[in-house]
């Protein structure tokens, strides 16, 4: 029998397209929620040779890392190669996709909309517009804080992050400040009331890669974690440790003050990943999303 010129091409395009249907089957392989200032981690099977992923128009690297097996990383292989990967508070909600490039999986990505608090306050006018002289100061400043969130070395934590302290949050992650009326920069981390004095801890295992007193930071210090993490402790009455210094979490890194452009004391936590600022007050949570790659 001869099959027509036109059913055959028409039953070729039919077999093309449930071909083409199963292999974005098996390529789409997770969908995950992650809210404004979340983060999520990527983990290979154990044995992988290393894989990038492209998120956000990025390229990154899967990274090894040694861990405890506690906390965030419960259930992983102590080598395993991994990555956390941040998603900005001003990321706008949606569906991204993240594309292993070796293997042509996608996952999608639902950045999830978080409520922000708004904050009005009315203060002295240094605290909305620093004086004319001190400009050049808070640019040098700026860029030192830059160079230090810009480095990149391996994943080092050892198991789940701790707050650094115990208090009440008075100005929350996000928020959208507003000065005798005038909209100022989002709030990038969490100001933690307590009682001055107070010791402030590392959040977890890392490398100090910044120590030293800003004008709108006071006495500050940056930890590097590894993988692009950094945690941020601004405001502190005195510093206990140095740049270069390893710490452990829990190690004491100072005490709450009243340092920098702030109307008392305070305690500002900030986190860093990749260039996004995070809610670091998720890094604390038991569990963290987990997106874990196939074996193929």
């Amino acid at each position: 029998m001869i099959i027509p010129l036109f059913a055959r091409i028409s039953a070729s395009l039919v077999l093309i397209a449930l071909f083409s249907f199963s292999a974005g089957a098996r390529t789409n392989f997770r969908t995950i929620d992650v809210v404004q200032g979340g983060f999520f981690l990527v983990s290979e099977p154990a044995g992988s040779k290393g894989r990038n992923v492209l998120f956000l128009n990025r390229k990154i690297p899967m990274e090894k890392m040694q861990h405890e097996g506690s906390g965030p990383f419960h259930g992983l292989a102590p080598r395993i190669r991994m990555l956390v990967l941040g998603v900005d508070l001003a990321q706008k909600p949606g569906r991204y996709s993240l594309k292993v490039i070796e293997t042509g999986e996608i996952a999608t990505i639902r950045v999830v909309s978080r409520k922000f608090m708004v904050s009005r306050l009315n203060v002295r006018t240094r605290y909305v517009t620093p004086p004319a002289p001190l400009l050049a100061r808070i640019l040098r400043e700026r860029q030192v804080i830059h160079t230090a969130l810009s480095r990149r070395s391996p994943l080092f934590v050892s198991g789940p992050f701790i707050i650094p302290l115990n208090g009440r949050v008075t100005h929350d992650f996000g928020a959208i400040r507003i000065l005798n009326g005038k909209p100022m920069s989002r709030h990038l981390g969490e100001d933690i009331d307590a009682s001055e004095g107070t010791p402030v801890s590392a959040a977890n295992d890392g490398k100090v890669v910044l120590a030293g007193r800003f004008y709108y930071d006071g006495n500050m210090v940056i930890v590097d974690h590894g993988g692009g993490l950094f945690t941020e402790y601004l405001h502190l009455r005195d510093i206990h440790v140095h740049a270069g210094a390893s710490v452990q979490r829990g190690d004491l890194i100072g005490h709450l003050g009243h340092t920098g452009r702030v109307t008392g004391p305070v305690f500002h936590y900030g986190a860093v990943l990749d260039g996004n600022h995070i809610n670091p007050m998720l890094l604390s949570a038991k569990n963290w999303t987990s997106l874990p790659l196939s074996g193929r």
